[in-house]
């Protein structure tokens, strides 16, 4: 089981990633709103990890390894499926299911996000026209 930081780093670097570039370790933490040197510090850690969840290259930026993408596809799935329902089955609107889904995204069991998805009717979007990644990664486009 990985940490809400350790996904959380993981969405962020697929989220900002732009092909095969690495991703920067400025703009990872502009995203998180967190120092540089903290950036360089997880990443590290995410590097040593068993399985590795990323290739880090000191001031050449990071990228993520095939396990670490799995990871962030699914952390992706979970929000985007919990934004949907939170608007579709309880009528929250659109500025309120964003700020729920960061919290329950760590904690959604793939048991609860493939009945989510199945109630919601597989969808392919969540409400704001992200692409929902499917149960085995696969992104919309």
């Amino acid at each position: 089981m990985l940490s809400e930081a350790v996904e959380d780093y993981l969405k962020a670097i697929y989220t900002i990633a732009d092909g095969d570039k690495p991703v920067s370790t400025s703009a990872i933490a502009a995203r998180l709103s967190v120092a540089p040197a903290s950036v360089t510090q997880m990443l590290k850690k995410l590097a040593e990890m068993k399985p590795k969840l990323v290739l880090y290259k000191r001031h050449h930026g990071v990228q993520l390894t095939a396990h670490g993408e799995k990871i962030a596809l699914e952390v992706i799935r979970h929000h985007r499926l919990v934004e949907l329902f939170l608007q579709e089955a309880l009528g929250m609107s659109w500025d309120e299911v964003d700020r729920e889904a960061e919290r329950l995204e760590h904690v959604v069991s793939e048991t609860l996000a493939d009945r989510m998805a199945e109630v919601l009717g597989h969808p392919q979007f969540d409400p704001h026209g992200d692409p929902i990644p499917s149960k085995t990664g696969l992104m919309p486009e």
